[in-house]
This record gives structure tokens, sequence and C-alpha cells, in this order.
């Protein structure tokens, strides 16, 4: 993670490099990023850039903890803006993910983040359940089972990374959004037909 230093530094100068390391992380897969690129873009010396981060690992971990605030603060705010709808909130939650994705250009950044997570992993303790302690304040659970609530959260979240995934893969077309709402609708309400419910 960043030394002191780099936290002290002016939002301006912070923000420089965090885009700079953002657009080479965007461009090219993670064992092809340089660091030579990235002090260029961010008009820092080499130096500087080692007194911020050890490595590009520790710069890239650095990513991942923004990039994880990032998702848990629009998480909860559309959670809070579908009135805690479960339902309501990850279908719009595939809808902003995939067009910020598709609008940024953020494809090979996402690849970079399956593909090299292990890298920083061990800095992300049990990241899934801090997910959901963080977002449960604002379900809406008044006709759930509160003993499932965690697991079937998480089923969601499942069907969202693999929807998303599916959606980069296939260059966002109609048809997975499609079989990914109908992923969702079997999660709420199952495959039986009425009569046939236990």
């Amino acid at each position: 993670m960043p030394s002191k230093t780099f936290l002290n530094l002016k939002k301006k100068k912070k923000k420089m490099l965090i885009d700079a390391s953002l657009k080479e992380f965007y461009r090219v897969p993670y064992t092809e990023a340089s660091i030579n690129q990235i002090i260029l873009n961010a008009h820092i010396s080499r130096g500087s850039f080692y007194t911020y981060f050890t490595d590009k690992n520790d710069l890239f971990g650095y990513l991942l903890e923004l990039q994880k605030q990032r998702i848990f603060s629009l998480t909860k705010e559309v959670f809070i803006s579908c009135n805690g709808d479960i339902r309501e909130s990850f279908l719009k939650l595939y809808d902003i993910f995939t067009d910020e994705i598709k609008t940024n250009d953020m494809s090979l950044f996402l690849r970079n983040i399956f593909l090299y997570f292990n890298i920083c992993k061990e800095k992300f303790t049990r990241p899934g359940h801090a997910f959901y302690l963080y977002v449960k304040s604002v379900i809406e659970s008044s006709q759930l089972k509160d003993e499932d609530l965690e697991f079937v959260f998480h089923l969601f979240m499942h069907n969202l990374l693999i929807g998303i995934t599916e959606a980069v893969k296939h260059q966002y077309d109609d048809f997975v959004r499609i079989q990914y709402r109908h992923k969702v609708d079997i999660l709420c309400y199952g495959i039986y037909k009425e009569e046939n419910k236990c």
C-alpha cells in the first residue's frame, strides 16, 4: 500500500498518478504495464514513484483497494435508490457496471484484476463478507430468511460478476443482458411453477 508521503500529497498530484496508473492498466496486460510509462504520464520522477510505492504490485494493490471502496459505495447507493430491493438493485448494478466498463474501455483492466488478483489477494481477507456487512443495513429483508441473507447476497454477487464478465466477453450483446436478468429472476422466484412448489 502507498507510503505516508503519497497519502500526504496534494489532491491534484495524487490524482495525476492514479489516473496515469489506471490508464496504463487499462491499456495493456499487467505483465506489460510499465512504470516508465506511468511516471511519464504522471509527470513525476522515478525516485518519486518509489517513494510512494514499493513496486508495480504495490501500486496495483492500491488501485484494487480504490476500486473496492468505489464499488462498495456505489452498491450501497444503488440499494438505497432501489429502497433495498435485491432484485431491482442487482438489475441496476449490472447496467451501471457494464456501461462504465464499456464507456471507459475498462475491459483490459477487468482482465488484469481477474488474472493478477493473486498478487495482492492476502490484503483482501474475506472481501465478500465485508461487502455484505457494508450493504446489509440497506437491504430490504423483511420478507427474507435472515439466516440465508448473506448466502443469497453472495449468489447475487456471483451472478453479477459472471454477468459482467460475459458482457465484456460478448461485447455487451443485448442477449447477455437478457440472460443476466433471467438468472436474477430465477434467484428471486425459483424454477418451480407455482402449483409445484413444495
